[in-house]
């Protein structure tokens, strides 16, 4: 089976008595290593789409295997785990803390993790996408670019 496999899935917006459907039926595999491109216009899902494969968001139905596990099998403690393990986001807004450095931005994610120092993995991670010289500045000093590659630093 594929690392990643999604059948029928859907996801629906309630407002009261108003249902907007978002995805409709998505059929997809991905296997362990594939780069995969997810493109359409505006407004056609990949938001949604994304946000439930990184488990920030459920389906409202068909089904999404992560791993060979059923998605919804997973508790809220286990997401929680796998979004800070395994599954890195950088978000088209950045979302990053505005009167924090870059810094404590990268070490955000990493303060829920136990994996070596955290300090010494946030600043290889901003090392690797060339901000060293900018580790201190706070996150609205930066050029759009840099807060692009802040958001980078953060996800690795």
């Amino acid at each position: 089976m594929a690392f990643i496999h999604l059948e029928k899935l859907g996801k629906e917006y309630r407002s009261g008595d108003v249902v907007t459907p978002v995805l409709h039926e998505i059929d997809l595999a991905i296997s362990e290593g594939e780069f995969v491109a997810i493109v359409g216009p505006s407004g056609s899902g990949k938001s949604t789409l994304m946000h439930i494969l990184g488990f920030l968001d459920r389906p409202s139905s068909g089904s999404y295997t992560y791993e060979d596990r059923d998605s919804q099998s997973y508790s809220d403690d286990e997401l929680a785990a796998l979004r800070n393990k395994d599954i890195g986001f950088v978000f088209q807004s950045f979302n990053l803390l505005p009167k924090t450095s870059v810094m404590q931005n990268v070490l955000l994610p990493m303060t829920y993790s136990r994996l070596g120092d955290p300090v010494k993995r946030a600043q290889q991670s901003i090392d690797a996408v060339g901000l060293t010289h900018r580790s201190e500045y706070l996150s609205n000093q930066l050029s759009g670019g840099e807060k692009q590659r802040v958001a980078i630093a953060r996800a690795l």
